[in-house]
């Protein structure tokens, strides 16, 4: 028992260090609204716009408070939901960062358009050479006029932007992006526009931006292509070769 007494001593004493030490946490998930002569600078859960129970990678927003900020702002929207979410840090599977809200013109302005803009950084899982997705759709009513362009990001690289016209409709792009393993930043871009609707139009928007690794071939793929022959030839000249080494 004396000799593993050490021991015990080193484990608890690092249990203890590990125990006091700061935990690594990456950055808010933020929504930041622009319109036409105003910002409301970014939101995450600790802002008086984030509804109780938000959380750093989970916020919702209290629509009556955005909404009478946005109507002493100049802004002629408001909106009946608004919130965005991730799966920071990642995980191999895919980085995700997804915004979602339903704008409304409130007639309280004389704007045309507002830009919603989801962003976070400390994103570190994929890493190394991938795909950068974005999937949007857009939602139209009480209007025969209206746009949606919706986009995402990966530190500097960009996915083609999706635009929309009433009556909206569902898509998707990619383009190819790096993920530092020191960690990056995703954002989602939408911007609503219902310039030339009527008070109580809407768009109800969603903007999905995945990060996901380049795909490993399986084995048998890789032989093929580094082969340039059919498996079964493949198969078939090692086998050769072990009996010839019998």
């Amino acid at each position: 028992m004396t000799r593993h007494r050490g021991l015990f001593l080193a484990l608890g004493l690092a249990a203890l260090m590990g125990l006091s030490a700061p935990e690594a946490r990456a950055g808010n998930v933020t929504l930041t609204l622009t319109w036409s002569g105003g910002t409301t600078g970014p939101i995450d859960f600790t802002s008086p716009f984030a509804q109780l129970g938000s959380t750093a990678d989970s916020l919702t927003i209290d629509t009556s408070v955005l909404n009478a900020f946005l109507a002493g702002n100049g802004s002629d929207y408001m909106f009946s939901d608004l919130g965005a979410s991730s799966n920071n840090p990642g995980d191999p599977s895919g980085a995700v960062l997804r915004e979602t809200g339903t704008g409304i013109l409130s007639g309280a302005g004389g704007d045309t358009s507002i830009t919603i803009l989801a962003t976070q950084t400390g994103f570190m899982s994929p890493s190394g050479a991938g795909t950068l997705f974005s999937a949007s759709s857009a939602n139209f009513t009480s209007t025969t006029t209206g746009s949606q362009t919706s986009s995402g990001s990966l530190d500097a690289t960009n996915t083609p932007t999706l635009t929309y016209a009433v009556p909206g409709g569902f898509n998707t792009n990619s383009t190819g992006a790096t993920g530092n393993p020191a960690g990056y930043m995703l954002d989602a871009t939408s911007t609503i526009n219902l310039g030339g609707a009527a008070t109580g139009a809407s768009d109800q928007m969603t903007n999905k931006v995945t990060f996901s690794a380049a795909a490993i071939p399986e084995p048998a793929s890789l032989i093929m292509m580094l082969t340039g022959m059919p498996l079964p030839l493949v198969v078939l000249g090692l086998l050769r070769r072990r009996r010839a080494a019998a």
